[in-house]
């Protein structure tokens, strides 16, 4: 019989759908995978993979030894398949958002416990949902949404949806016209420790800069600059978590498709100055062209290498590229005929979607 601390960090290492078969094995399993700790233990020690939305499937894609495992996930909603456009990550659970302005449901989900929560919205069909964030001020987290108007000329319009309470309430936003412009808009967004996160550019100063809205204030405010400003307009710039509580931002030169990866020194919620490192220079001939891609670019970074996915460059069919040094492999994505696809980067986990969202 194995000592119970070995089991213990086994158990770790194990991926969470094979943990969640095994809470069925003994109340001390069961206790043990359920135990907070332990999740956040797990989390540090996953490796985060791709999960890769279609019309008709969800899947998951891992990378091993410069191959995919593209695995299909069950999800207790069949609507997650064909009515969302896009898909992202607050924190560790995923967050299907519409943004089509007549689509009034957004979801919080967690494939590998097989929760899949609603988020019913009460607005009218002029508002969209820009992010998902939480005010960080409280021992639990009280989720909310940012929204905002999308009829044009009149002067845009933000709201916060409570989600536990279904209320909608207006914020000012003094002298601004357009607090989330279209650049804003076209930019992934991160949510992150309750606040969202996007790249963002002060047409005054001709800078890109990384803008923040701030779920417990309530207001928008300007973070930090990209560490890298001399560069053409069109160059593809890319925001990404990076171990948990950091950023990295990755840009991809238009003229010569080199890309450079740089990571914050400290953990976002630090109160210290923003730093930034830069960590790698990819110069690989076969480089795919990032530029304008029509589903988006996720990635993250893992033992030194980029591991990217987006469309390819002239089948628009969606791949995996894995970078390290001035070598790039491209693998396409075989998971059936349909065109359209959503993605993104996330790190599987056991954390549960918070009470607030059960109804």
């Amino acid at each position: 019989m194995l000592p119970w601390e070995l089991e213990e960090e086994i158990l770790s290492r194990l991926p969470p759908k094979s943990l969640v078969r095994f809470r069925a094995v003994s109340k001390k399993w069961n206790s043990l995978i359920s135990d907070k700790s332990f999740i956040n233990k797990h989390l540090s020690l996953s490796r985060p993979q791709f999960i890769f939305l279609t019309r008709s499937k969800v899947y998951s894609i891992d990378i091993i030894n410069q191959s995919i495992d593209l695995r299909e996930l069950h999800s207790s909603c069949r609507d997650l398949y064909s009515e969302y456009e896009d898909i992202t990550t607050c924190d560790d659970l995923l967050f299907c958002k519409y943004q089509l302005c007549w689509k009034k449901d957004t979801a919080l989900w967690n494939p590998w416990l097989r929760h899949v929560h609603w988020i019913k919205l009460s607005v009218d069909r002029d508002f969209e949902v820009f992010g998902l964030g939480y005010d960080n001020s409280r021992p639990q987290k009280v989720h909310k949404i940012l929204l905002y108007s999308s009829y044009f000329p009149q002067p845009q319009k933000i709201a916060i949806y409570e989600c536990a309470s279904h209320a909608l309430r207006f914020i000012d936003t003094p002298g601004d016209n357009m607090p989330i412009s279209e650049i804003d808009k076209r930019s992934h967004v991160l949510s992150l420790y309750g606040n969202l996160y996007w790249i963002s550019y002060n047409y005054l100063s001709g800078e890109f800069f990384i803008r923040s809205f701030d779920f417990t204030r309530e207001i928008f405010r300007p973070f930090c600059l990209l560490p890298f400003q001399d560069s053409h307009s069109c160059d593809e710039r890319v925001l990404a978590v990076f171990k948990g509580g950091r950023l990295s931002f990755l840009k991809q030169c238009y003229l010569t498709r080199k890309i450079e990866i740089w990571v914050m020194k400290n953990e976002i919620y630090d109160k210290e100055e923003v730093v930034w490192i830069h960590l790698m220079t990819l110069t690989a001939t076969n480089l795919p062209k990032l530029f304008y891609k029509r589903y988006g670019v996720s990635y993250f970074i893992h033992d030194k290498t980029l591991f990217m996915c987006c469309g390819d460059d002239r089948s628009r069919q969606p791949c995996i590229y894995i970078v390290k040094g001035d070598m790039c492999n491209k693998i396409q994505i075989r998971y059936g005929k349909t065109s359209w696809f959503s993605h993104c980067a996330y790190v599987p986990n056991l954390n549960s979607v918070p009470l607030e969202f059960h109804i």
